[in-house]
Formats: structure tokens, sequence, C-alpha cells
């Protein structure tokens, strides 16, 4: 039975590998551990954006995410995973209340934590966008898409430093296409003590890889984010999001909540 369930979850993953996928909107930011083998996690992630700066204006777009993941290896954790926006109607704009994006994430580490001068992971994600092709900000024709996050982390004693770079293509989709987009999602991780940590996070959309164009011209976030440990399995972490420049979102509530539990199958 543990074998036929871990070739279904599998399965499942390149299925979604196989359809495509629609680009990430949430505030996220990986760190370079992934939970023990045979470890599941489920994590249900809200985004709710007020004053955004494009596609519908005044419908403070709300983004819902769940995620399973599952530790295969020690250096293999594979996600699965489903958006769902809600945007109410206003001047211009239908409302959107539905499933936008399914998902799978390889998240992958390649040496063992403090081995080398600084921890790297890859995570790479395929989204495929689904139903109507329109996602909470009102846009339509959402393309699928694909996603590299290369996460390098620096553990000193009570800090944490992580830098990691973004790459996300348009590879399919019923309106244009876009090519290599850079983005970023880094952060200063201080431990207050073993239950709560306080993390300063910077989440940026630069544009398309060879037309980066002036900052003020991108999608600049601060994010100071605090994280719980409410149990020995269950986190829960709160933050809010603020612009750095005109074309960024005037505010971003965000919370999440993370339920870990060993011996998934």
């Amino acid at each position: 039975m543990k074998i036929i369930l871990r070739n279904v979850f599998l399965s499942l993953a390149v299925l979604v590998f196989c359809a495509g996928s629609a680009e990430a909107r949430h505030l996220k930011l990986y760190t370079y551990d992934l939970a023990d083998v045979g470890t599941g996690v489920l994590t249900y992630t809200l985004d709710r954006v007020s004053g955004p700066k494009e596609g519908n204006e005044t419908g403070n777009p709300t983004l819902h995410e769940l995620e399973l993941e599952y530790a295969i290896t020690k250096h293999w954790m594979q996600s699965l995973y489903v958006d769902y926006d809600y945007t109410r109607a206003t001047d211009g704009f239908s409302s959107v209340n539905e499933i936008t994006a399914v998902k799978t994430e390889f998240n992958v580490t390649f040496f063992e934590k403090g081995e080398k001068f600084v921890d790297f992971r890859l995570n790479s994600e395929i989204a495929k966008a689904v139903n109507n092709k329109t996602d909470a900000y009102g846009n339509s024709d959402a393309a699928d898409t694909i996603e590299f996050r290369f996460i390098f982390e620096k553990n000193f004693e009570n800090f944490s430093i992580v830098l990691s770079p973004i790459l996300m293509k348009d590879f399919a989709g019923p309106g244009e296409l876009e090519g290599w987009t850079y983005g970023y999602a880094n952060a200063i991780l201080v431990d207050i003590n073993d239950r709560v940590g306080f993390g300063l996070e910077f989440h940026g959309s630069m544009g398309e890889w060879n037309n980066l164009g002036h900052s003020k011209l991108q999608s600049h976030t601060i994010v100071p984010n605090i994280n719980i440990a409410i149990t020995k399995d269950i986190a829960w972490s709160i933050g809010a999001g603020f612009p750095l420049t005109e074309v960024t979102d005037d505010f971003t509530f965000r919370t999440a909540i993370a339920y870990s539990w060993e011996k998934f199958w």
C-alpha cells in the first residue's frame, strides 16, 4: 500500500508537470530546509491585496492556496497545490470566484545542511491555468508557466540570510506569451526564541530578463513577518506587505498555517 500511494502521488505530480502552469502571485518565501523523510505537510496560505496596481484596481484580490508536500528522500520533497482566487465585480471587471491554477513543485537540495559555505536548494514549479484562465486581478488569458527558484541560505548563530532569485517563463496559453521574467524573494530571519521567529522579507517582480527597465517601474514589496510554532506539528505565520515603488500594490495581508505529520504513508 505504501508503494502504491507513493506512486499515485508521483503520477499526479507528473500529470500536472505535463499539463503546464500558471504564474504564482503569492508573496512566498522558501528556505533551505525540507521536511523529514516520510513527513507530509499541509499548508493553507491567504494573501489579501488592497489597492492593486493592475487589472481590477478596486476589487481587493483575495488569493487562497492549499499545498500538500511530501518528503520522498532527505534531498527531495514534492508538492501539489491549487490556487483559489476571489475578486468582487467592479466596473469593467467581472467577479472571480474559482480555482484558477493547479501546480506541482520539485524541491531539491544537493548537500547536507552546513556542509558548504552557503546552503543551496532548487525549487522547480509548473502551474497550469484552469477554468476561465482569469486571475484575482481580473487579468484574462492567464498562461501556463514554469518557475525556478534558486535558494541560497547562510545561517549564523541567531539569524539567517536568504537570497532567492526567481526565473519564470510562460510556455502555453491563449494569449501572447512572455519570455523569461526575473524576480526575487529574499529575507533576514531572526530567532527570537525556540517558538517564535521574525522575518524581514523582500519580494520583487522586475519584468522580462532582457528588458528589466527602471526600478521605479518594477514591483518591490517589503514584508515584516512573524512565525510561531504553536505546537510541534502546527506552525502559523502572519505578515504585511508594503510597497517600495509606486507601481506596487498598496498593501498585502498575508497569513499561513501549516500542519505536518510523520509517516504520511
